[in-house]
């Protein structure tokens, strides 16, 4: 396993793990360090106008971060205006942010069913797909070659749904290109950079006691099983892990036995959009953020005792950035509490209990 890119000033600090909170003056876990040291990337997905426009936001996510996801400045309606011009300046700008604090990206993502420009699915419907997808797909990598250490390559292509036998997802891409979308564009990624992490991500494969979540991973499962057959160049899994604030937290050995035979197959575990939605939470903000801190600590022991995992990321690192704000608001009112830090950037007991999993895995 890669060991994570730590920046020189957080290895300078980082030696206990634990460096001054940036609020009240509380201990608050120096994530990166202690992930670090079980060979974890930890990190977050951020979008760059946070970054640059709070300065005590940008030292928080350099303090706690070994790597960074562009939450929304790699998807197509960002970089594809038009059909015929790039706009890569958010992207640029969360590759500029990585650069200054010396950890790589997690690219997100190279092909989605959502966040399509409005022109792309009249282009697809004329039979321009495949062009348009081998040279957005080589365009944007070969820029951020050396930049994006892992790339989500294709996201969400399993609905069973929609009710095909193979379990895909009828998708503009599918109705397009049939099911060889998805090999043309991990094939256009490992051309145009043979060095990076080629990973499928997917939602939905957490809970044990879910019976549709235990059907999407035998069905994900043999999708992967079918690429590699087929030597598609597929080399992880990413399990997004948007995880449910007010149910029970059933992550036992149904889900240790699908990581395992994921592993089985040859491929990596990332988990790549981590958060606990406390939507639908009665009580207190701190009975709500035990009860978060709780599913963090439950689903983390049973991933990371599971086998190795590449890294862990949290969809966002305060709750001053959360787009649950906008998607998943509480009907009280009430600010929502879904990430290891709050809306003043202190850890909460989410924070410890993310240092806890890392620290004994």
């Amino acid at each position: 396993m890669s060991a994570p890119h730590l920046s020189r000033r957080t290895a300078l600090v980082g030696g206990l793990g634990l460096l001054a909170g940036p609020a009240c003056g509380q201990s608050a876990p120096l994530l990166q360090v202690i992930a670090g040291r079980k060979g974890i990337l930890f990190g977050a997905a951020i979008e760059p106008q946070s970054v640059e426009g709070d300065a005590d936001f940008a030292a928080l996510i350099a303090r706690q971060c070994a790597i960074l996801t562009p939450e929304n400045a790699m998807k197509w309606d960002a970089l594809r205006p038009t059909e015929a011009a790039f706009d890569f300046d958010g992207a640029d700008r969360v590759a500029a942010i990585a650069r200054t604090n010396s950890v790589p990206l997690h690219g997100h993502g190279l092909l989605w069913h959502e966040a399509m420009p409005d022109w792309l699915a009249p282009a697809l419907r004329k039979g321009r797909g495949e062009g348009l997808l081998r040279d957005h797909i080589d365009t944007v990598v070969r820029r951020y070659s050396g930049v994006v250490r892992s790339w989500d390559v294709v996201n969400e292509v399993v609905e069973r749904n929609d009710g095909r036998p193979d379990g895909l997802r009828i998708s503009p891409w599918l109705k397009a290109l049939g099911p060889d979308y998805i090999d043309i564009a991990f094939a256009a990624a490992q051309t145009a950079d043979p060095g990076a992490l080629l990973a499928l991500s997917d939602y939905g494969l957490e809970y044990d006691d879910e019976p549709w979540m235990v059907e999407k991973r035998g069905t994900m499962l043999a999708l992967l099983r079918d690429l590699l057959r087929r030597n598609i160049p597929v080399q992880a899994l990413a399990l997004q892990g948007h995880l449910i604030g007010d149910r029970p937290p059933a992550f036992g050995s149904g889900l240790k036995d699908f990581l395992d035979a994921v592993r089985g197959l040859g491929l990596k575990i990332l988990i790549t959009e981590l958060d606990v939605s406390d939507q639908n939470i009665q009580g207190s903000a701190q009975g709500r953020d035990q009860i978060v801190a709780d599913i963090y600590a439950r689903f983390l022991e049973a991933v990371l005792t599971s086998g190795p995992v590449e890294m862990v990321t949290t969809w966002g690192l305060s709750d001053r950035y959360t787009s649950k704000s906008t998607f998943f608001p509480r009907s009280d009112g009430d600010g929502v509490r879904p990430l290891p830090f709050d809306f003043d950037l202190r850890p909460k007991a989410a924070a410890y209990a993310l240092a806890r999993a890392f620290g004994s895995s």
